[in-house]
């Protein structure tokens, strides 16, 4: 018996940790699909917190972002708690961004036609923000 005891504890292996469940990696996609038939090209990241969307063309393509994200809960994706869209300088400096921001409450009342495009667009946060530019080594 001793020997088959310690026989079983050198071959039983510890059970393996389950990994847990990436449940922002289905959305992500979901959204990046879903904006890119927008026309936009852009990238997505989701926390907890928000729906981070980072556009690589036109600053005016935050609005296609904001519309598109009133279509996700549907797809079982949101609401979220703030949907950030960052976008290039509007006025084209190479070096600045700009950020936008608006809380799914928010996205909900327009989406649903209780505030207009003007509301949303008081109520829409903005910051801009400079990017850090890229150093080329010297030869």
């Amino acid at each position: 018996i001793f020997l088959s005891a310690l026989l079983l504890l050198i071959t039983d292996q510890p059970p393996q940790a389950l990994p847990r469940p990436d449940l922002g990696a289905p959305c992500e996609a979901d959204a990046a699909l879903v904006f890119r038939q927008q026309g936009v090209a852009s990238s997505v990241s989701i926390t907890r917190e928000a729906l981070l969307v980072t556009v690589n063309g036109s600053s005016d393509q935050a609005w296609d972002v904001f519309s598109a994200t009133t279509r996700l809960a549907a797809m079982g994706c949101g609401p979220y708690n703030l949907v950030r869209v960052d976008v290039p300088d509007p006025d084209g400096r190479p070096d600045v961004r700009l950020f936008y921001e608006l809380t799914g409450p928010e996205l909900q009342l327009w989406a649903e036609g209780q505030i207009n495009d003007a509301q949303l667009a008081e109520r829409m946060r903005r910051q801009m923000y400079q990017t850090v530019p890229i150093v080329t080594p010297t030869p």
